[in-house]
């Protein structure tokens, strides 16, 4: 009897470091699903931030094209 007692306590202690170890786990997997989610966030800023120097990048293309063309009407009228 004192052998299944005491085996009884082995099992009793094991149970108690495995639910131990479940919750670290689930709290490495919380950590991890943050960063995630933060990653996720930080690319979609990236993308919308590519996506709006893009725009600016074809304004600023298009206001060049056309100070060009003022000046080269400027340099025809006094030439």
């Amino acid at each position: 009897l004192d052998g299944i007692g005491q085996r009884v306590n082995e099992i009793t202690d094991m149970n108690a470091q495995i639910a131990t170890a479940v919750e670290q786990q689930g709290a490495v997997s919380e950590d991890i699903n943050r960063s995630i989610n933060n990653i996720r966030d930080a690319a979609d800023t990236n993308v919308q931030t590519g996506q709006n120097n893009l725009q600016s990048a074809k304004s600023v293309a298009q206001l060049t094209s056309a100070l060009s063309e003022l000046a080269k009407q400027f340099w025809e009228k006094r030439g």
